[in-house]
Formats: structure tokens, sequence, C-alpha cells
């Protein structure tokens, strides 16, 4: 009982920094995903092993400056040739420091997933910055990581993939899907955002992806027989342990995204 109110208790913790960084605009939501990437690669590189100092500077510079550049060019305050700095700064790094599998790693799983989710804030209707998108995102995400592991927790009983991940359960998965459809019936009420048809789409996408990326990541950690990736956060683990569903979730959501409104 206690570890589960360490959990929650730091879970809501988490709620209100995301969320209120994503409220208060984009300047705020961008400092705050750039240290969850920070703190990510932090952990993926002592994860690996990896102690090149160049390798770790060269990621840390050229994800941040990419984040950067992805608010400015969403603002249309600078050129997309801008992009070209943290992708010479990333590539550096790759060929100087002999972690290419790392640099990849941390292109593809952290700097990709975390540019699109801050692209969700101009993937409204509306001209400019807004919050909805990406609100709703870590909504669905945590309210299925959540139900997911309470479900689990309380009545799970079939090993989904005993080696990779033995905690995670069928029923687990099942608990989680259901309340992530419900929480995406709620943001339509509140919001009145898109149609029930295209939230119903959203939620088993999240929910699926938000498996995967938790899969992913035990499968990371089980190579190094390792139970969590850090300590930073209490009942939780590392940054990564609280995060690694949200890696894999935001591309599949900005993919439904972009099918609703283009396709």
């Amino acid at each position: 009982m206690k570890e589960l109110f360490i959990r929650t208790l730091t879970g809501i913790s988490l709620v209100v920094l995301v969320a209120g960084s994503i409220l208060l605009g984009p300047v705020p939501f961008l400092l705050v995903t750039i240290a969850i990437y920070v703190l990510s690669v932090r952990e993926l590189l002592k994860l690996r092993s990896i102690n090149n100092r160049g390798v770790s500077v060269s990621l840390f510079l050229s994800g941040s400056l990419f984040l950067l550049v992805i608010l400015l060019v969403a603002e249309q305050q600078v050129h997309p040739l801008w992009f070209l700095l943290p992708a010479g700064i990333w590539t550096a790094g790759c060929l100087s420091g002999g972690a290419l599998r790392e640099s990849l790693l941390t292109l593809v799983w952290l700097i990709l997933p975390l540019s699109l989710f801050c692209l969700l804030g101009w993937m409204t209707d509306d001209a400019g910055y807004h919050p909805l998108l990406p609100l709703a995102l870590i909504a669905l995400v945590w309210i299925n990581d959540t139900f997911a592991y309470l479900t689990g927790t309380w009545t799970g009983k079939h090993p989904m993939s005993p080696r990779r991940s033995p905690g995670k359960t069928w029923e687990g998965f099942i608990g989680g899907l259901a309340f992530t459809l419900l929480g995406a019936w709620l943001v339509f009420l509140i919001t009145g955002s898109l149609r029930v048809p295209e939230w119903l789409l959203i939620a088993p996408v999240v929910s699926l992806f938000s498996l995967l990326g938790d899969l992913f990541e035990s499968g990371l950690k089980r190579d190094m027989n390792l139970k969590n990736t850090g300590s930073l956060l209490p009942g939780h683990g590392g940054v990564l342990d609280r995060f690694d569903s949200l890696f894999f979730a935001a591309p599949a959501f900005f993919a439904v995204i972009l099918f609703i409104r283009y396709l």
C-alpha cells in the first residue's frame, strides 16, 4: 500500500508538471520536454555503459536544439534549414564517439517522438499553438498506464510476455484499454474536438503503442539485468520507466491525427 501511495503521489506530480507546462504555452512545454529528453538520454547512456563525454554532449545538445528548432519552425520564426545544425552535431557525435547504435536509438526512440509530441500543439484547426492534442495524448497515455497497472495488479493471471516483462498481463492490457476508451470519450465530451468515432480510433492506438513502448523498454532493461533505469522518480524508477509509453504512443497518435485531418 505504501508503494502504491508513493507511486500515485509521484504520478500526480508529473501530471501537474507536464500538463501545466502544456497549458502555460509553447516555451514552458518546450523546456519540460527538453528536460525529459536530457534525463532520458542520461539514463540510456548509463544503461548502455557509454562513458564517452563527446557522445554525451553531442546527444544532449543535438536533441535539445532539434526540439528548439521544431518550436521555432512551427511558430514560423526560422527557416527549416536550421534543422541542419542539430543534425550536424548529432552526426559528428556518431562518427567520433563510436556509439552509433546508441545514437540511432536516441534519434528514433527519443528525439523524433518528443518532437512529434511538441508538434501536436500546432495540429489543431486554430492558428498557432493550442494545448488540446498534447494534453489529450498525455492524459490517455497516463490513464492507460495507471489502469493497466491497477487492473493487472489486482486481477492479472495471464502473463503477456513472461520473458520480457513478467508483470504485464492480458487482464492489465484489457483494463487499460477499457479505461482509455472511457477517457477518450470524456475528452470528446469536455472539448467537443473531433468526433466520437475518431476518439474511439485514437484510444486503442494509444493503448497498444503504450504497451509496445513499455515492452521495448523492459527488453532493454532485461538485456542489462536491471529492474529500473534509474531512481529519480520514487515508485516509478527512472524517467525512461515513466515515459517509455509516451515515446511509442506519440508517433502513433500523431499519425492518426494526420490520417483524420488530411486523408
